[in-house]
């Protein structure tokens, strides 16, 4: 015999009546009454799940605001997999999440290869942030960062100034030494002469595409801006993990090791990660460290935003024009089908009604928590245009908000 979910299941001939009338009999006798009649009139929604996928830099705060949803909603539960932002977009292709997510937007290949039209709808604004791990002494903390510009760091990070595959770097080379002359980093602090080991993803990551992003603003950097960099882009003897917690526990535990994360991991880890302080040529001529008020400066110039049906390829908000601002700080996006009936039978109107719930519910209430975590909370403009996208989002022809 089939069942649905909350179904009373009869057996024996008694009829309806009796048995609610057996029930509030015994509900009086317990003084439950009200509850036995309110849970039979008014049975509980059954749980919906909704299943997204994708960027490791934007973990900490989605988990936070799936968190604080599925409080509020208690019958819908989401189920984020944070896998990196590229496979987070072939689920996505696949039809087999909901929502993917992800710091570098789609391109015209990705595009070209989803099942329908898809929108970009962005969730936070964060920043990246290099970490390292040199056993100095007590002196050399998250306090006194290692100061680094964009030529250096990519000197570091392709091992020369030549391209990648050679090297590495050894802590005190004189390009690092410039940058970090005796004293800045503490009293007695000297940079070691130990080879320097980068630790990089090795999956494919919106976090390496703004990073390389930034690197390439720098005339030597030679492997563009891409999510999967080769092992012979990177200076030799580099390390790779995956996600943004494996390169953190990476350059947590093996020394002398330097790598990019999203500022939240470096904060976050027990003991926290000691970090670059980095230059924007375009925010003065001052070393910045990665903060919350830093990368609220970058996001408080913002470019013109396409509509969520369009090409955000060109969005960046990398070395911004503002004094103070930290030059490594993204947006990060979801992104969903506009037409939901792509999934066929799977998509049920009540699914598809409460993914829309829950979208106004990331760039509304949801932004609560990023400031609490260290990114940027969507800008009223930035929300304005979410709020546009999420508007397109359509079942059967018909849209889901109005």
């Amino acid at each position: 015999m089939s069942t649905t979910p909350g179904a009373i299941v009869r057996r024996g001939g008694i009829s309806k009546t009796i048995f609610i009338i057996s029930l509030v009999i015994v509900g009086a006798a317990s003084g439950a009454t009200g509850y036995f009649i309110n849970g039979l009139t008014h049975p509980a929604a059954p749980t919906i799940t909704l299943n997204g996928a994708g960027s490791t830099f934007v973990n900490p705060v989605i988990s936070a605001i799936n968190a604080n949803y599925s409080r509020i909603n208690n019958n819908i539960q989401i189920n984020y997999q944070s896998v990196g932002s590229g496979a987070g977009i072939t689920d996505l292709s696949h039809e087999t999440v909901d929502f993917g997510a992800s710091d570098a937007p789609l391109n015209s290949g990705q595009i070209s290869g989803l099942p329908g039209p898809a929108l970009t709808i962005p969730d936070t604004i964060g920043a990246v942030a290099i970490a390292y791990n040199i056993p100095i002494n007590s002196t050399f903390s998250v306090h006194k960062g290692l100061h680094l510009n964009v030529t250096v760091a990519a000197e570091i990070f392709q091992g020369s100034s030549t391209g990648g595959g050679t090297g590495p770097l050894y802590w005190d080379d004189p390009a690092i030494l410039a940058l970090n002359p005796p004293g800045s980093l503490g009293t007695g602090v000297v940079l070691p002469h130990q080879p320097i080991t980068v630790v990089h993803r090795f999956d494919s990551s919106g976090t390496t595409f703004v990073f390389t992003g930034w690197l390439s603003t720098s005339s030597i950097w030679k492997g563009g801006q891409t999510k999967s960099l080769g092992s012979s882009g990177w200076a030799n003897g580099a390390l790779s993990s995956p996600g943004n917690q494996g390169v953190a526990s990476t350059i947590q535990t093996v020394t002398f090791t330097i790598g990019y994360v999203e500022l939240n991991y470096a904060l976050s880890a027990t003991p926290p990660m000691t970090y670059a302080f980095v230059q924007n040529p375009n925010g003065g001529s001052g070393y910045i460290e990665p903060t919350l008020g830093s990368s609220t400066l970058a996001a408080s110039s913002l470019p013109a935003l396409p509509a969520g049906d369009g090409n955000w390829t060109s969005v960046n908000l990398l070395n911004q024009n503002v004094a103070g601002a930290y030059p490594i700080v993204t947006f990060s996006y979801i992104m969903v089908f506009r037409e939901l009936n792509v999934y066929g039978s799977s998509m049920t109107l009540a699914r598809a009604q409460a993914l829309v719930n829950y979208l106004w519910f990331v760039v509304h209430a949801g932004q609560n928590q990023a400031t609490l975590l260290s990114f940027v909370a969507l800008t009223p403009p930035v929300v304005a245009n979410a709020e546009a996208t999420i508007r397109l989002i359509t079942y059967n022809g018909s849209t889901l908000h109005s």
